[in-house]
């Protein structure tokens, strides 16, 4: 009778002890992640149109919740925010080309597709040729991908950064900052452009440079969660079927998009949405295989880009190429695209 009494007593005793409830229990020994960020960018387009879409995906959303992680939109003003947090605190990204080399050579990055093909444009207002610009003031968002446009045009003509007065700016400041003369020109993507030359009959377009926009993943992503990071990549390819697939789904990104850059910035000059539209469509949609990245024979992706702004200072002597490269190999998108109904590339379930 005494050994029972004992018994209990010594089990009451580790209850006390013992916390109760998950509310007190220890992490996962993985450490894993259970929110996957994604950087996206809804000052421009079409950034803005497939980040929005992306966040709005409820197949998406329920196939990363089966693995355990929510899904969390990260608004940034200009890919060059995001250069020091992929691999971090972001788990993707939607970038345009310096940015992207600039992860590259900085973190372990997969390169899954395009999310734009087009031009970025030097604009100014009362001057008519590029060699005008020196000792001018030009607005620009630097370490982006206008940055590098910048660079290009500057160079087409026998100019430097030092030539001109260079103006550190947002995007969304540009076109009330050419407006009220604060500025002589800018260099930016869409709808910058597009908002000043429709308000200003006095602004022209001085140089259009190539640039492109890319969907990355994380290399630390595709190790620890591969399957993860090809249901983002699934993703991708739904929005821009989805977008491809009728008007209207044109017209409810346009709205989704626009809610979410007067989010962060409630004061931003609207675009009408036939623009958006336009610009969407000329930009990724009409692209022929986008997202698909096109290789060219003798022309791997970035390698001239790479090569200018190491020339000009703009990335480290000692970078390498080869980790861009790499960044190319990731065959996500193709591993996508060879299983369509296991991805649900044509189904779609996108949500308020």
């Amino acid at each position: 009778m005494q050994f029972i009494l004992r018994w209990h007593i010594l089990i009451l005793f580790l209850l006390v002890l013992i916390p109760l409830g998950r509310a007190h229990a220890a992490p996962l020994p993985s450490g894993r992640p259970t929110v996957i960020e994604v950087g996206v960018q809804p000052l421009g387009y079409p950034a803005a149109m497939i980040g929005t879409v992306l966040g709005h995906d409820a197949i998406l959303r329920r196939e990363l919740a089966a693995s355990g992680y929510s899904l969390k939109l990260v608004p940034f003003r200009k890919g060059n925010d995001m250069v020091d947090l992929i691999g971090t605190s972001l788990s993707a990204a939607i970038v345009g080309d310096m940015p992207a080399i600039r992860m590259a050579i900085r973190s372990d990055v997969c390169m899954v597709g395009l999310t734009k093909k087009t031009f970025t444009s030097v604009v100014a207002r009362n001057i008519s040729l590029l060699a005008q610009l020196k000792r001018k003031r030009v607005g620009y968002p630097e370490g982006s991908s206008a940055h590098h446009t910048l660079l290009q045009a500057l160079a087409s003509v026998g100019l430097t950064e030092q030539d001109v007065r260079l103006v550190p700016m947002d995007i969304d400041a540009m076109p009330a900052s050419i407006e009220a003369g604060d500025v002589d020109a800018f260099v930016a993507w869409e709808p910058a452009p597009t908002l000043t030359l429709v308000k200003n009959t006095e602004a022209r377009v001085l140089f259009r440079g190539a640039s492109s926009d890319f969907f990355l993943v994380s290399g630390s992503l595709v190790r620890r969660d591969p399957q993860a990071a090809l249901s983002l990549s699934a993703a991708l390819v739904r929005a821009l079927n989805w977008l491809r697939q009728s008007n209207a789904n044109l017209q409810q990104a346009a709205l989704w998009a626009a809610k979410d850059a007067e989010s962060l910035n409630p004061r931003l000059q609207k675009l009408p949405q036939t623009h958006v539209i336009e610009i969407t469509r000329r930009e990724i949609l009409d692209v022929p295989a986008a997202p698909v990245i096109v290789r060219l024979s003798g022309h791997p992706p970035l390698k001239e880009e790479f090569y200018f702004l190491k020339k000009l200072g703009k990335i480290p002597a000692g970078a390498d190429y080869q980790r861009v490269e790499r960044a190319f190999a990731y065959d996500g998108l193709q591993q996508v695209l060879k299983s369509p109904q296991r991805y649900r590339l044509g189904e779609f379930e996108y949500r308020p």
